[in-house]
């Protein structure tokens, strides 16, 4: 069944987002104290896991400021694999409705193409995608010579605007694939870094092509069912392919959890679902004049996240034993444009722990 509905969502946000002021969007909370929901996840109290309590209540207080944060929907704090606050900012309901994590997608496409490679489906990162998928290849030698490594560092030098071209792509005739590669080369491939939605979709392409299985398959199979995660929804083209730069819907709590995984280096309740070598390796920078490893943003090698579009974040220091996640309104154009938000919460939950 065809499931594009990301474009028409966003339309109606972006209509809804003209008329924020016309009613207050944050509700009251009294609590940050998570509720257990056996769901997998353990709770605990900020006191039992180093956080100054007032510390991170206040940043709650804060995100409740709707002259501040009017499009926030949701703050998780989860450390020493304990789940110690969360809230959620305009519909109690959103704790378990599913939320559209735009661009936080690739971070799991990633995680697909880690599965690949170890289920032994891809051979080797300097493979050439077109000994992959040649039938969607022309006899460009530059195209013909883009790597894996070249397309999960966003570094295949392809023309490849998001805000023109992923709607061209999503609805396009025939194949996704053939779209991505009928763009031109903007520089050489490994040259320069150049985000865009058609490098993941390519590498969704890829993998249905070695494994036979889309990145839902994969995900589902080897990392959603072991950690209790069904409810969730993954966009398709028309051409059956999973959108590999966006299209996935999940829930907060969810979205908490694979932070865990990732944490844990690929541990779920002592089973090693994902290999650790590819966590490691996707979580480093990887290109030359970025900050990025294979589609997750790094800071200093010792911060990652996956973010997305509107404020979409899974953001993990694994010193601190801290995962944060943050949802917001998928297309809120102030978010769109400004990584602000995102460091005011992370820095302040940072903040909140106790350092002795």
């Amino acid at each position: 069944m065809n499931r594009i509905i990301i474009t028409l969502v966003g339309v109606a946000g972006l209509l809804l987002t003209s008329c924020l002021k016309e009613e207050a969007l944050q509700l009251p909370f009294k609590t940050i104290k998570p509720i257990e929901s056996g769901d997998g996840l353990q709770i605990s109290t900020p006191e039992n896991e180093g956080f100054d309590t007032l510390m991170l209540k206040e940043v709650y207080m804060t995100l409740s400021d709707e002259d501040q944060y009017p499009n926030i929907r949701s703050l998780l704090v989860m450390r020493n694999n304990k789940l110690v606050s969360e809230a959620y900012f305009k519909a109690t309901v959103d704790k378990d409705r599913l939320h559209a994590v735009m661009s936080v997608t690739k971070s799991f496409t990633s995680l697909a193409a880690g599965l690949a490679f170890e289920k032994g489906y891809l051979g080797s990162l300097d493979d050439k995608a077109y000994d992959y998928i040649p039938e969607y290849f022309d006899d460009d030698s530059v195209k013909r010579s883009i790597t894996l490594r070249h397309i999960l560092t966003m570094e295949t030098g392809i023309d490849y605007d998001d805000e023109v071209h992923t709607a061209e792509m999503i609805y396009c005739d025939g194949s996704s694939l053939s779209y991505v590669l009928s763009r031109p080369q903007v520089f050489l491939p490994g040259e320069d870094w150049y985000y865009g939605d058609g490098n993941p979709q390519l590498l969704s392409g890829i993998i249905r092509a070695a494994s036979g299985k889309n990145l839902e398959d994969l995900i589902k199979t080897y990392l959603f069912e072991p950690m209790g995660i069904s409810n969730y929804f993954w966009e398709q083209h028309s051409d059956g392919l999973n959108l590999g730069g966006m299209g996935l819907w999940l829930r907060p709590r969810d979205m908490l959890k694979i932070g865990q995984l990732m944490i844990n280096d690929g541990k779920w309740k002592g089973e090693q679902l994902i290999q650790s070598d590819w966590l490691h390796a996707s979580t480093v920078q990887q290109t030359i004049n970025r900050d990025y490893g294979f589609y997750w943003l790094t800071s200093n090698n010792t911060i990652y996240w996956a973010s997305g579009r509107g404020g979409q974040l899974i953001c993990i220091y694994p010193a601190e034993q801290l995962v944060v996640v943050v949802t917001s309104d998928s297309y809120a154009q102030s978010w769109a444009l400004s990584k602000g938000p995102y460091d005011y919460i992370f820095q302040a939950v940072y903040d909140a722990i106790i350092h002795e």
